[in-house]
């Protein structure tokens, strides 16, 4: 990953906890672009203005799919998103495009029974009708149109798809793994450039939630402390 998030946003990312949908950012539970709206100071949305729509729109699909646990995994991806509105989603479709003929199709061919097989034989060849195709187009066109923007959606699709019918716990921990490195690329397209950082007031938010964590975690084991020594003293007794 990119090197140069912000240090204090990675220790503090850490008061948020990831959900699917939108989330409610007074319980710091938010979806990874909500929680970029959150970074850049603007309102409460999982559109921010601040974020590629071809991210976007990967993006949303990977954290409405993945496993709760796994979700959190996105979280340092909320910074190096912040500024990627850059004009440059064209060179992020062809990332998408390359990866879902060279490998996001192959990581879909697991061995499954012979009906499953089948119907995803099926699947297999619409997406390799329509959805490649369609991503080449968009290499040809001036201007990214919302329309083929949506196809980072049916990338992360092809990963969700490949994920659910995953025949170990291991092989869908490798898809979502796939998923992750393809934002890591995504998110590198126009690194170079400089970036907004984090708005201060939402960082100090973010602070006075871990103080807040801290008290509420210092009262839990005084509590627990005190339960502890009444049951030491009548045990004693």
């Amino acid at each position: 990953m990119n090197g140069s998030i912000d240090t204090r946003v990675e220790r503090l990312y850490q008061q948020i906890e990831l959900v699917r949908g939108s989330g409610d950012p007074s319980r710091g539970r938010l979806c990874i672009m909500s929680f970029v709206a959150f970074l850049a100071g603007e309102r409460h949305s999982d559109a921010p203005a601040t974020a590629s729509p071809v991210i976007r729109n990967f993006a949303i699909v990977v954290n409405d799919e993945m496993p709760a646990h796994l979700r959190q995994r996105l979280k340092p991806f909320a910074p190096r998103i912040l500024g990627t509105n850059d004009g440059l989603d064209r060179q992020r479709l062809d990332i998408l495009r390359r990866a879902a003929a060279e490998e996001l199709l192959p990581l879909s061919g697991a061995p499954r029974p012979a009906a499953q097989a089948a119907a995803g034989a099926g699947l297999m060849a619409w997406l390799r009708a329509r959805l490649l195709p369609q991503m080449e187009a968009t290499l040809i066109a001036d201007t990214v149109a919302t329309s083929e923007v949506e196809l980072a959606a049916s990338a992360a699709k092809l990963i969700a798809l490949a994920a659910r019918r995953a025949p170990t716990p291991a092989e869908q921990e490798r898809c979502w793994g796939k998923a992750v490195e393809l934002l890591d690329r995504l998110c590198d397209v126009g690194a170079e450039r400089p970036r907004p950082a984090a708005e201060p007031a939402r960082l100090a938010w973010l602070d006075d939630l871990a103080a807040k964590s801290q008290r509420r975690r210092q009262r839990i084991q005084s509590a627990l402390g005190r339960v502890t020594s009444l049951g030491e003293g009548e045990a004693s007794s």
